[in-house]
């Protein structure tokens, strides 16, 4: 269904959205890997299954598991016929990314989103914000701007994943999704732009693995030859070894 016809002039943002947001922020704010680890995928379609039967449905009373709310919220964006992000702006706001001064990436971006449809306007500004205060107990759930950023883009952009051209854009259309949860108030709200980490005040470098992204290895230094060598005990032969099978 598209998104202007699920909502109306006096109710701009569609009542499924609005009671997985509700419900998700009343009792799972504090759920490690919100949005990030997956939810049961009956759970998700039955979520939408009863809202579609009766839209009074009250999550709470149902006692829906959060990651299976939060499931069902990514699961509609990902099923309208058309992403919350226009695609005729994607190369815009991948230009916008690469700008290096940061102040200006912010005005460029606001202008942007601007030029959405009001309707996709309205859902993006309610989600995005959503999605910032969700930020905000990171400490708890381990979903910062970034880690939610990579969970949402995909979904809100809706990329074609088999073209060159999106692959080599990926880690700028991730930071564009983050750009906005972190200055929600600036783009949306008319407040002041919040701080900002040093890494931000730089256009991201191409990365196509997300994963990589959000679970950074931490892998230990390479061993250098003589620590190779100092490891190796005074017993072991320094002849090579041949097996009994070659021997044979």
């Amino acid at each position: 269904v598209p998104l202007e016809n699920l909502v109306t002039p006096d109710h701009p943002i569609p009542l499924f959205i609005e009671k997985c947001v509700d419900y998700i922020e009343k009792t799972g704010l504090t759920t490690e890997g919100l949005y990030r680890v997956s939810g049961n995928k009956t759970d998700q379609d039955n979520i939408q299954k009863l809202f579609d039967q009766d839209h009074s449905i009250d999550f709470v009373t149902l006692d829906v598991a959060i990651n299976a709310a939060a499931g069902a919220l990514k699961a509609f964006f990902a099923d309208l016929p058309d992403p919350l992000i226009p695609y005729s702006l994607h190369p815009e706001l991948v230009e916008a990314a690469k700008i290096v001064d940061y102040m200006e990436r912010l005005l460029v971006l606001r202008e942007i989103v601007k030029k959405f449809p009001p309707v996709n306007y309205n859902v993006f500004k309610y989600i995005i914000t959503h999605l910032n205060r969700v930020s905000q107990h990171s400490k708890t759930t381990l979903m910062t701007a970034d880690n939610l950023s990579i969970c949402f883009w995909p979904t809100l952009m809706r990329p074609d994943f088999e073209n060159m051209d999106t692959l080599s854009t990926t880690k700028l259309n991730q930071s564009v999704v983050e750009c906005f949860i972190l200055q929600s108030d600036y783009f949306f709200h008319g407040g002041e732009v919040a701080e900002s980490s040093s890494s931000e005040g730089t256009p991201p470098h191409h990365c196509h693995n997300m994963v990589e992204a959000l679970l950074p290895l931490q892998l230990p230094p390479p061993l250098q030859p003589q620590q190779i060598q100092h490891s190796i005990p005074h017993s072991v032969p320094t002849e090579p070894l041949i097996c009994d099978r070659a021997r044979s």
